[in-house]
């Protein structure tokens, strides 16, 4: 009887493309029940008392709940796009159901976060898959929900330069930057729940600072200390390095491939954050799901993605507690570590690999 269940949970069906097993179904839908216990359990928190987020906060989670999902979802077909590997493909799409700071931007944030980032990371397995146009106009709905879908503008840059899309779908993200850039400095006129959320955030801020909670450059000089024109150095500093990002790709003249692609996004999404000024708790979750799909295609380089998404909770903690559990200025120095270890990778395909061997007596 035992080998008969243990043979019938094991035994592969064929569903479309996918060879799936009873356990494998088991996987998908506990995963997700999982997440869902673990969302609830905070649910019933809110990141501010202001009575107009209020009247938002449950529309507003239960949207970015359903895109939790679909991430996961889209992060498991990414990965065995890469792979190739159903294992590897499971084990991120429950990975990312169940990261704590996907959990928390839902189920306390609230602030719809997982709805760009699902957008920008489709747009990149979109032209991992070759479909640079429509690639382009899911960059384009991410960069209108999001001003931190910024991070990717050079990979679409090279990807026009290298001819893998068009000029005429980049209509996509000009729209949505100019769209996004008019309600939002709209003052009300026209009403979009994800950027009103954003506004009252800003609104219970209180003080200019170069960076909220979030562990960079700021952070080691002092997040007060001449916001104004740290700002506009910084600004034009995150400029320079795009283009030279892009010239640097071109210069090289090689292709941005599917381990490229997910090497490059990912190390912008840790370097833009880290200089960009105004930059807040919740930027780092782009990174935090490309760390998981990159470390399922580079497994040697899994303290990756352990070491970014523990950043990002502290950065989260940060604004949960009052004050940060480490002093952001410590971790924003292994926040910079983790870039350089992402550079190399980049630049030359070195890797620093951590393992541990059993002693020998």
């Amino acid at each position: 009887m035992d080998k008969k269940i243990t043979d019938f949970i094991v035994t592969e069906l064929k569903i479309g493309k996918w060879r799936l097993a009873p356990i494998d179904f088991l996987l998908l839908v506990f995963a997700v029940v999982f997440g869902v216990m673990t969302r609830s359990c905070v649910v019933s928190y809110t990141c501010m008392d202001a009575k107009m987020y209020l009247e938002l906060a449950e529309g507003l989670k239960i949207a970015t709940a359903c895109f939790d999902v679909l991430l996961s979802v889209l992060s498991g077909l990414y990965v065995y796009e890469l792979t190739h590997h159903k294992l590897k493909a499971f084990l991120a799409y429950a990975i990312v159901i169940m990261l704590p700071v996907l959990a928390a931007g839902s189920a306390m944030w609230g602030m719809g976060d997982s709805v760009f980032v699902f957008f920008a990371v489709l747009s990149l397995y979109l032209l991992t898959k070759g479909k640079g146009n429509a690639a382009v106009i899911a960059y384009g709905v991410s960069l209108f929900l999001s001003r931190y879908a910024f991070f990717l503008l050079p990979v679409f840059a090279i990807a026009f330069m290298q001819k893998k899309t068009k000029l005429v779908s980049y209509l996509a993200p000009f729209c949505g930057a100019w769209f996004r850039n008019g309600i939002v400095t709209g003052e009300g006129r026209l009403s979009f729940p994800v950027f009103e959320a954003e506004r009252i955030l800003s609104l219970t801020r209180g003080e200019n600072l170069l960076s909220y909670n979030w562990p960079n450059f700021f952070q080691v000089i002092g997040p007060d200390k001449f916001v104004m024109e740290y700002a506009v150095v910084f600004k034009s500093l995150a400029a320079v390095v795009m283009l030279a990002v892009v010239v640097l790709a071109l210069q090289k003249n090689e292709e941005l491939k599917a381990g490229k692609l997910i090497s490059l996004s990912l190390l912008l999404a840790m370097v833009f954050p880290y200089i960009m000024p105004q930059m807040d708790e919740r930027c780092g979750l782009l990174a935090d799901i490309l760390a998981v799909i990159f470390v399922m295609k580079y497994t040697d380089m899994y303290y990756v993605a352990i070491i970014q998404v523990i950043i990002s909770y502290i950065a989260y903690s940060a604004y949960f507690r009052g004050e940060p559990v480490i002093a952001l200025s410590y971790v924003a120095f292994v926040m910079l570590f983790l870039i350089v270890i992402m550079l190399r990778f980049v630049m030359n395909g070195k890797r620093l690999s951590i393992c541990f061997k059993e002693k020998e007596n």
